[in-house]
């Protein structure tokens, strides 16, 4: 089986891909920020009967975070390949001919 070649993104892919990156690393981020949180900083664990809870949230919101820079990258993924994919059949934007009905002089 041949070896897949893979085209570098467009620059409004590369804009993309590189805005998900951000999105993702913020994401990262806070759910960093939200795994970090101390119990104390909310008080008394004493004083606050539903404290406990307090706990569970922070793990819910922090893995939600998670997920959602995982799901950032998969979307966008998921869309660029889609791209490449229309490009290949020659449906992509730029109107050029799929380069398997071009003479191999052309290509």
């Amino acid at each position: 089986m041949p070896p897949r070649v893979t085209l570098p993104p467009t620059d409004a892919d590369a804009r993309r891909i590189k805005r998900s990156r951000v999105v993702s690393y913020v994401l990262v981020v806070l759910a960093a920020v939200v795994f970090s949180m101390r119990p104390e900083l909310f008080g008394d664990p004493q004083g606050q009967p539903a404290h406990a809870l307090l706990h569970v949230w922070r793990i819910v919101v922090g893995v939600l975070f998670v997920v959602a820079a995982l799901g950032v990258q998969v979307a966008v993924g998921v869309q660029w390949r889609k791209g490449l994919r229309r490009r290949a059949l020659g449906d992509g934007d730029d109107g050029s001919e799929p380069a398997g009905n071009r003479a191999p002089g052309d290509r």
